[in-house]
């Protein structure tokens, strides 16, 4: 019995200092997570104390580095911020000359007036004096194996020659076809000249010591001649006129693709009619592109001519009508009728213009088309004329009449456009646009541009 109370007592001895050593061990557990976290602490606000300081440092050496003068430093203000200055004009001035036409002109620079604006370029004589200094000259022509100008290599004298043969002209035609494609002429109305040309040469007789290339160039220049020089009447003024005589204004209306220009020629065109004492009347038929109606404003503005406008989303054909009424009871001269830009393949627009032009029959269809795009502006003039044929509803479709030429000025020698335009068409060239002012518009210089396609 003493034996098996003493194997207790020892067993109660272990659980004891068993559970004395478990609250040891965990006190110690909680004591290392204790430091643990505090060690971590610590380390965390060290780090934020030294960003702070570098951030101390780093005002300090900025505000040092700045320009005290007794002034504060700027610093960013909320705010409105100052709109872009686009006008650098009088003081006071503005950019739109729009506002005064709607009766908010305080503070509006006045724009020039009509009188002080200058003369039409229209009416100018372009006396066209012929370079003497040519490629053919008498005393540039060399032989071949000399060099010299482009005729050089074909020049020969012909001797009692009877008559010209396609092989005595080939040469010389061929010359001139790289001369004609490199003004921007259509490769097929090159080659449909030169095959003209040859086929009238062939057989003709020659006097002696007469030049191939005289002959061929000549030629030449009476074709190009024939072509660009207006088969109708292209006197504006009489035919006006003549309607004017019968009661009714002339009507002029412009088409052509988006961005050529036909509000800004248009403008032109009614200037030069009021430089001659028309009365003139601008009907705002483009009814589809923003900022259109507000365009013309500003013309009619500065050329004081009355705007007829019945703003969006208007049909044009009902638009133009009404205007044409409104100036036959005001007994004006002439209707300028401004129509939307649209490419020939837009099926709905050229429906609209199909109707306008039908609808109306202006004394004058003009189609405005840039220099700058070449025999690109020869497609859309061809397509215009098929669209128009094609959705007309009278047996006898309107055409275009003439052509208003824009940016000629920007082209250089690069003229072959207005020959293709008028060749493809048969409509004449009307107006050539020379600038971006009031005055600069002319009249095609069938001698000049001849000259120029040869040179």
């Amino acid at each position: 019995g003493d034996v098996e109370n003493e194997e207790d007592d020892d067993s109660a001895v272990d659980a004891g200092s068993s559970m004395e050593d478990l609250t040891q061990l965990g006190e110690a557990a909680e004591g290392d997570s204790a430091s643990a976290a505090t060690a971590f602490n610590i380390s965390k606000l060290k780090k934020r104390g030294a960003k702070g300081k570098k951030q101390q440092e780093g005002d300090q050496l900025k505000s040092a580095k700045e320009p005290t003068g007794g002034k504060e430093p700027v610093g960013k203000k909320k705010g409105k911020t100052s709109s872009r200055q686009w006008y650098h004009g009088p003081e006071g001035g503005k950019l739109d000359f729009s506002e005064s036409a709607r009766g908010n002109s305080e503070g509006a620079a006045a724009p020039p007036k009509r009188e002080d604006m200058g003369k039409s370029g229209v009416d100018d004589e372009d006396d066209f004096e012929y370079d003497d200094d040519d490629d053919e000259g008498e005393e540039a022509v060399k032989s071949k194996a000399g060099g010299g100008s482009w005729f050089s290599s074909v020049l020969r004298n012909v001797v009692g020659k009877e008559s010209l043969e396609r092989s005595d002209v080939q040469p010389v035609l061929d010359q001139l076809k790289v001369r004609l494609m490199a003004k921007n002429v259509a490769e097929v109305i090159v080659e449909k000249l030169c095959e003209s040309i040859a086929t009238s040469l062939e057989g003709q007789k020659m006097s002696s010591f007469t030049r191939i290339s005289t002959v061929v160039r000549s030629a030449m220049e009476d074709a190009l001649t024939r072509i660009l020089t207006p088969q109708r009447s292209t006197n504006i003024l009489r035919e006006i006129d003549m309607k004017r005589e019968k009661g009714s204004p002339y009507v002029i209306v412009f088409i052509g693709v988006n961005g050529v220009g036909k509000s800004t020629n248009l403008s032109k065109v009614c200037y030069w009619l009021l430089q001659h004492e028309k009365k003139v009347l601008i009907a705002a038929c483009d009814t589809f592109r923003s900022g259109a109606v507000e365009q013309l404003r500003t013309h009619c503005t500065r050329l004081d001519v009355p705007l007829f406008e019945r703003g969006y989303e208007k049909d044009p054909a009902a638009v133009a009508s009404e205007a044409i009424l409104q100036a036959k009871r005001d007994g004006t001269d002439v209707v300028l009728v401004d129509t939307a830009g649209r490419m020939q393949d837009n099926e709905p627009l050229m429906r609209a213009l199909s109707k306008l032009i039908n609808t109306n029959n202006p004394d004058l269809t003009l189609f405005v088309g840039e220099a700058l795009v070449g025999n690109d502006a020869v497609d859309q003039l061809t397509k215009f004329n098929e669209r128009l044929a094609d959705l007309s509803s009278k047996p006898g479709s309107r055409m275009i009449d003439g052509i208003v030429l824009t940016k000629f000025d920007t082209i250089d020698d690069k003229v072959g456009a207005a020959l293709s335009m008028v060749y493809t068409s048969g409509a004449p060239i009307m107006f050539v646009g020379m600038g971006q002012t009031y005055t600069d518009l002319r009249k095609l210089n069938v001698k000049q541009i001849v000259h120029t396609l040869l040179k």
